[in-house]
Parts: structure tokens; sequence; C-alpha cells
């Protein structure tokens, strides 16, 4: 197999595993190769694979047998999600169906969250709010999309629910490109979401649900506003532009 080279590694990881499943090269109760094997194989590092893996353990694919290794769970693939094509900004339609879907998995997800998050995920997440503001200072937007992205993976995982994480990983290789193309036509964005990021991760250490969720709300209601005034803009300026041109 040609080693994989993708942006988000861990999610190619699991695309392969699947395809694996797919054509009968693995099946329920294989073994797979040791993490250094197998990382070699793929192209990989050791970190993207033991997230992939983690992610498969989440959402009850494999299962990670200390001293033994990881064995495939699934007895189909059913458990990985399809990809659906992501949507462009340009797509206005496609981007705010995938704000809605957002705002009804990520605002549950957080409630578990503030319940179930043990103390080590916690600092996990105030390490990234650390990091988040000097990234945007030194105009590391990429750096800052990376930890956003982190930030609400490490909620969702903190959720203790394998099937809302199943979920989650289904929309994230959607919100990255998502994310990125936002964040170049609406830098504004950043400085508030910045704010969000830290209000939320407050309400998840105080253990309080109801502003967790809260928060997490107004994060994704804000940046419904903001695409919706900016299709709104482009769509005047588009007619504007189309009326000096004449017929």
């Amino acid at each position: 197999m040609n080693s994989i080279r993708r942006v988000r590694l861990a999610d190619a990881v699991i695309e392969e595993i699947r395809r694996r499943i797919l054509n009968g090269e693995l099946r329920k109760g294989d073994k797979l190769p040791n993490q250094s094997e197998f990382a070699a194989q793929l192209g990989v590092s050791r970190p993207s694979l033991r997230e992939a893996l983690n992610t498969l353990s989440l959402i009850g694919a494999v299962e990670q047998r200390p001293g033994f290794g990881t064995v495939i769970k699934a007895e189909s693939p059913l458990l990985f999600a399809d990809h659906l094509a992501a949507p462009l900004v340009s797509d206005a339609q496609a981007t705010l169906e995938l704000i809605e879907s957002r705002r009804y998995i990520e605002a549950d997800v957080v409630e578990m969250a503030a319940k179930s998050a043990t103390q080590g995920e916690i600092q996990e997440l105030s390490e990234m709010v650390d990091q988040m503001p000097k990234a945007l200072k030194e105009g590391r937007t990429g750096n800052y999309t990376d930890l956003d992205l982190a930030f609400h993976y490490k909620i969702a995982e903190a959720a203790h629910n394998r099937f809302m994480l199943h979920m989650f990983v289904t929309l994230r290789g959607l919100m990255e490109q998502f994310m990125r193309e936002t964040f170049n036509v609406l830098p504004g964005l950043l400085d508030r979401s910045l704010k969000f990021h830290i209000n939320i991760y407050e309400a998840i250490r105080k253990r309080d649900v109801k502003k967790a969720s809260s928060n997490m709300n107004h994060h994704i209601e804000d940046i419904k506003r903001a695409l919706e005034h900016y299709y709104q803009v482009t769509l005047v300026d588009g007619l504007s532009s189309k009326a000096r041109s004449g017929p």
C-alpha cells in the first residue's frame, strides 16, 4: 500500500483500516501489527496512529488489549461513517446545515463533558486554551485552527459516550476545511472564537452543565450569524455587479 500522505493523518489511518475491513483483509478478531510496525507500514507517526486507534477504540471498532495489542472488534464497517463531501464556504446551504448539525450534537456533548471529564482531560483543555491566544497574537491562524479542532475533539472524548464521539468524528473532517475557509473570509471570528472557548472551558472546569451548553450554543450561533451576514453581503454585491455590467 502507498504511504498515507494527508493533512489529517489520524483520519486517514481510520479510513485505511475501514478499507481493509471492506476488502476482507481484516476481520473481527484479527490482531493489528504492533504500533511501530503498523505506523511504518502506513507511513504515519506513532502519535497519529495512536490517535486513530484511540478514536476507533472509543467508538467500539477495535479493542486495545494491554500486553496483547489491538484487535478488530467490529463485525462490519458500519461503525465507520462514510465521508461526505466537505462543504465549501461558497456553498451556503451545505455550510449552514453543517453548523446546525454541530449545534445539536455539540451542545449535548459539552453537557456530558461537564459531568464526566476527568481532571486529566480538563488539564488538556486548559493547555489548549492557554496556547490559543499566543497563536492568534503571532498570526498563526493554521495553528489556531488545529487547536480549535483539538479542543472540540477533546470535549467529545471527555463526554465518555462512544456514540456521541462517533457522530463528532463524522463531522470533524468536514469541520476542518470549513473552519480554515471561514477564518480566512471572516477573520473577525477569531477573537470572538477565543473568548467562547475560554468560557466553554471554564464551564467544564466548574462542572456547570447549563453554562457549558449555553456557551457552546452561543459560540456556534455566533458563527452562523456571521456567515449569514457574509452570504447576504455577497449576494448583494453579486447582484450589484451584475446590474452594473448590464444584460
